[in-house]
């Protein structure tokens, strides 16, 4: 039997990009908050940088525990006994898959649920759904910046002479028909304005960074860096991404491009972000691009000022 302690701990099994488990944070919160959970997380190594330090216990998704419920071999003993230490398991991996579902309700005795990845309602926001999915309101709130990533911004910021018109841009995202092609034009007219241009890039985004002319790239860079370079700089601008996610959870001013995604269910939270959306595929350029067509440049500028 958990003792005292341990019925207050919660595990959530979540394998979702960075954009998904910032949407999810406030079912996460409400858990803690309004039940008192002490809550472990196991998701991308990488993304808790972008949480609270010390709201929860980190554990990669990738272990061999979490792996082992997937298998068809008895359950090991390390897996026994990961999921004995909880009162609770909610899981959004594993949906479907019966053998999953047997596995983890034999690890964790039987406390546990399994929720689809994604079954939001019509005009549900994506944390609606997943505080629904755990039976809480979402606790919203904007994310701390960790002061050891202020003071690297701020020392970029230095190193740099950015100023305080700076203009971050995150032009890529998971996907290519997510990305706006204006994000070029926005930066030179920027620049003709005599502010500074950030462009963020990840490992596989280089050669997004590396199309705009003339600004200083931040490229691999932790998330809680990427945070507090967000919250320094004057205005943000990015696509449905991660990024934006993260933007809007920290109170980044700025604003976010949506072409094929819906932003009544993933617009970034939080009241500094301005959506602008263009679901309309373009008939010159075809529904794989997200271009100027569908989204003028004029349109992005007037947003951002």
């Amino acid at each position: 039997m958990p003792d005292a302690v341990a019925e207050q701990n919660v595990l959530a099994l979540f394998p979702g990009a960075l954009g998904d488990l910032l949407c999810c944070w406030p079912a996460l919160e409400g858990l803690r908050q309004a039940r008192g959970a002490r809550l472990t997380l196991a998701a991308r190594d990488a993304w808790f940088d972008a949480l609270p330090d010390g709201a929860l216990t980190p554990l990669s998704i990738e272990r061999r525990e979490i792996g082992d419920l997937f298998g068809s071999a008895p359950l090991r003993d390390a897996t026994r006994r990961l999921f004995a230490g909880f009162a609770r398991v909610e899981s959004w991996t594993g949906h479907g898959d019966d053998n999953f579902a047997r596995r983890l309700a034999e690890a964790s005795g039987g406390r546990c649920a399994v929720h689809p990845f994604r079954a939001l309602r019509r005009g549900e926001h994506a944390a609606g759904y997943y505080a629904r999915c755990v039976g809480v309101a979402p606790v919203m709130y904007c994310l701390p910046i960790r002061a050891r990533a202020a003071a690297w911004a701020e020392a970029l910021w230095r190193r740099h002479a950015l100023g305080d018109d700076a203009l971050v841009v995150h032009p890529g995202s998971g996907s290519a028909a997510k990305n706006w092609e204006g994000m070029a034009e926005i930066a030179a007219v920027w620049r003709r304005r005599g502010a500074a241009v950030i462009a963020l890039a990840g490992p596989a985004e280089d050669h997004h960074a590396a199309a705009l002319p003339g600004v200083v790239s931040v490229r691999h860079q932790s998330l809680d860096r990427v945070a507090a370079l967000l919250v320094r700089a004057a205005r943000y601008l990015g696509n449905d991404s991660g990024i934006s996610h993260l933007a809007g959870m920290v109170g980044a001013r700025g604003v976010a491009l949506f072409g094929p995604t819906d932003p009544v269910a993933w617009r970034p939270l939080g009241a500094t972000i301005r959506v602008l959306s263009a679901p309309e595929v373009c008939g010159r350029c075809g529904a794989d691009r997200f271009c100027t067509h569908r989204l003028p440049a004029g349109e992005v500028l007037a947003a951002l000022s």
